[in-house]
């Protein structure tokens, strides 16, 4: 790993310091997020434990959720009817969804910004019920104008400087998002490690000057046309679309406007042959690597980068040839390529050092692929590209914050994209909707959810159902990318995902400071952290409608579905195949994990303590686990992630039975049990490449991409794109316990 150190160590000195270092840095990650987890086995929110064992068929109590910090309350002491059904209403036209919504159609919805005020206060049909509106402060997701720099006249700063200044921020913020949106810098948003307003540029609407960096680019803007995309159904994308096609016309260009579908949208951008397009970032995970890696990093490839903290300017002239200072809040960050002789004036801050070494060959960027192999604007510079894996790695706090800081600035400054606001968290929705919680990661869960009773609940229009208080309506727009979880790398697939699936590990409702159980009920970690041991469950079960089939997960599940991810290199696929050696990991058996934990030198940490397990008794009874388990899964990574948990939680890594797909898949039919003993039941994982292919061609993602299957609350019942899905219990999952204790239901 890289060094935390005034000077570099020796290969054989870091390797033994590495070793204490990151015992105590994922022990202190953890102590963190889990210092005030409930116990494993509270009776609220879903906490798990389990035992691994090899074979598929094993059986996990099911225990009741994990508990956490929480803002909402509990379920009234005279039990509500439970959400048996959920109800996607796909309304693209603004006017439609919000009529859907103010006649109790629809519980809750997508309510442009504008129109909030407005909605909020309309009653029920002669009731006292009403429609709310609640104001939960800043979020963390932002939306942003991508500009395509690979391609003229977007590949000169003064024209994207230009852009900026032409863009009506104050105007957007005020009057097509209502004062919902505010102020965003550069690519991380306030509240994130690595935000500053530290000497960052404050693009505000100034037409002259716009003007001004036009004439001094060079270019003669009446060559060129710029098409702005923006997806159909998101009205303040579209009036924003409006105003910069009014106000960019205004430097010479001729600016034309077009909305495409969800899907098309991502299609079309998913290559460098678009000119611009408006969208939302939500985080993936809580670390601002998922800000910088996914949205500015050009995809450079280094055979290595270091870190270095160093005392003086002079020092920085033993580990760079060249150097390029960013000057942050609290420390100078000097980049450049490994040697010696660079020369910087600085003083009076700390310093810290990224050297780096590029590797030989490097992909092109035509080759590359937005979201997954590169940043969604094409956009490559060296320097960045080195502080976003230094800033990955590192582990010191404040030499991480001056990372990101520097690359706050350098986002600023550079504007691969224009950066357009940070959302505050503002909803509508009927007041007969209770225990509602906002998670900056995570959907609602909307089994979590209840209402109150309504009379003459209004029909939907769509076959037999009412809105009543067993079924919840949401108004929505657009649709999901795929139904594939490793395609799909946008909200409202990930939305539908936490319905129906289950990871490894989550977050129980509003809290994101305790990573708490799901598919695996107890892991550990090596001493170096670059193996993590995650235990799974027994019970878990897919359910199959189109053929009434249950599937049963273990761990060779577990496995095939993060290795099947890296394997398709799809979207969100750069999220494992960036930390997880998917070849280099494998199955245990509980009994092989047993002699394993025998040698020793493998950790725990959970609810704030940390200790070394010497037995899988002793790792269960660490996380309060006393069920039946289904076999282990060890997880390889490159190198030490303290955020590998966080990415784990997310919807995208939900399990798939390897089963469903050979049973279905016309290619695969008949092989499953070839496939499965050729990786030896996940000890040997690279054997499953000779049945699974990559990219979006592949069949398991083609039959994956409209036959959806998961083992969680839900399942998808029906759908017809652009116009509905509907969601319905799922009558195996492993918690059903918990719909009992909330609504006295059992499936």
């Amino acid at each position: 790993m890289r060094s935390k150190y005034m000077r570099a160590l020796s290969k054989g000195a870091a390797a033994a310091i590495a070793i204490i270092i990151i015992i105590g840095i994922i022990a202190g990650a953890y102590y963190y997020m889990q210092s005030q987890k409930p116990s494993a086995t509270t009776t609220s929110p879903p906490t798990t434990t389990t035992t691994t064992t090899q074979s598929p068929t094993q059986t996990t109590s099911p225990t009741t959720t994990p508990t956490g910090t929480q803002t909402t309350t509990s379920p009234p002491s005279q039990k509500p009817p439970i959400h048996t059904t959920v109800i996607y209403l796909i309304q693209n036209d603004a006017t439609t969804r919000v009529l859907t919504i103010k006649k109790g159609v629809a519980d809750i919805g997508v309510v442009p910004a504008d129109q909030l005020n407005a909605l909020a206060g309309t009653t029920y049909d002669g009731t006292n019920f009403k429609i709310i509106k609640q104001e939960m402060g800043l979020s963390l997701t932002i939306v942003y104008i991508v500009l395509n720099t690979y391609k003229p006249p977007f590949n000169n700063l003064l024209v994207r400087q230009a852009l900026a200044y032409a863009t009506p921020y104050k105007m957007i913020w005020e009057t097509v998002y209502a004062g919902t949106v505010t102020n965003l810098v550069g690519v991380i948003p306030k509240g994130m490690l690595g935000w500053t307003d530290y000497k960052v540029i404050q693009y505000k609407f100034d037409l002259a000057k716009a003007k001004e960096l036009i004439q001094k680019s060079g270019i003669n803007p009446s060559n060129y046309v710029i098409t702005i995309y923006y997806n159909q159904g998101n009205t303040q994308r579209a009036k924003i679309a409006s105003l910069l096609s009014q106000y960019w016309g205004q430097l010479g260009f001729k600016v034309m406007v077009q909305s495409l579908s969800w899907p098309q949208l991502l299609e079309k951008t998913s290559k460098p042959e678009f000119d611009v397009y408006i969208i939302g970032w939500a985080p993936d995970y809580l670390d601002p690597d998922d800000y910088a890696g996914p949205l500015v990093g050009g995809g450079t490839k280094f055979d290595s980068v270091n870190v270095y903290q160093v005392n003086s300017a002079a020092d920085v002239s033993k580990y760079l040839s060249k150097a390029t200072v960013i000057d942050t809040k609290d420390a100078y960050v000097v980049v450049g390529p490994a040697g010696t002789g660079a020369s910087v004036s600085i003083s009076g801050k700390p310093i810290v050092v990224v050297q780096y070494k590029l590797s030989a060959k490097q992909t092109p960027i035509p080759n590359c692929t937005a979201f997954t192999t590169i940043d969604p604007s094409f956009y490559r510079n060296v320097t960045l590209d080195a502080l976003i894996q230094a800033g990955r790695y590192a582990v010191e706090y404040k030499v991480r914050e001056a990372i990101y800081q520097a690359v706050e600035r350098i986002s600023n400054e550079q504007l691969p994209c224009i950066w357009l606001g940070q959302y505050m968290v503002v909803r509508d929705y009927w007041d007969w909707v209770q225990g509602r919680y906002y998670n900056p990661i995570l959907a609602e869960r909307w089994d979590l959810i209840w209402e109150k009773p309504i009379p003459n609940p209004p029909s939907i229009g769509i076959g037999n159902y009412v809105n009543d208080a067993h079924t919840l309506v949401i108004a929505t727009i657009g649709w999901p990318q795929s139904f594939d979880p490793a395609k799909s790398y946008e909200t409202f697939g990930w939305e539908i995902f936490h319905e129906i699936g289950d990871t490894l590990v989550t977050y129980w409702k509003a809290d994101t400071t305790h990573i708490v159980p799901d598919a695996a009920v107890a892991w550990a970690y090596s001493k170096d952290g670059t193996e993590w041991f995650f235990v799974i469950r027994d019970g878990l079960k897919a359910y199959d409608p189109n053929s009434g089939k249950v599937y049963p997960v273990n761990a060779t599940d577990v496995l095939f579905t993060i290795w099947r991810i890296a394997r398709l290199g799809l979207d969100p696929s750069w999220m494992i195949s960036t930390f997880i050696d998917v070849n280099a990991s494998r199955v245990y058996t509980e009994n092989e994990f047993n002699q394993l934990l025998a040698k020793g030198g493998i950790y725990a940490t959970y609810n704030g303590k940390t200790e070394e397990v010497k037995s899988l008794s002793q790792l269960l009874q660490f996380f309060g686990y006393s069920g039946k388990t289904a076999g282990v899964v060890m997880l390889k990574l490159y190198k030490p992630y303290s955020a590998i948990l966080n990415i784990l939680a997310d919807p995208f890594t939900m399990i798939i039975p390897a089963k469903y797909l050979f049973d279905n898949v016309p290619q695969l039919k008949g092989k499953y049990e070839e496939a499965m003993k050729a990786a030896q039941w996940g000890k040997n994982p690279e054997a499953w490449a000779k049945y699974i292919g990559t990219g979006d061609k592949e069949p398991t993602h083609q039959f994956l991409h409209t036959h959806p299957i998961g083992t969680g609350p839900y399942y998808v019942a029906s759908f017809k794109q652009d116009s509905y899905i509907i969601l319905k219990l799922n009558p195996y999952y492993w918690n059903a316990t918990l719909w009992y204790q909330l609504y006295g239901y059992k499936p």
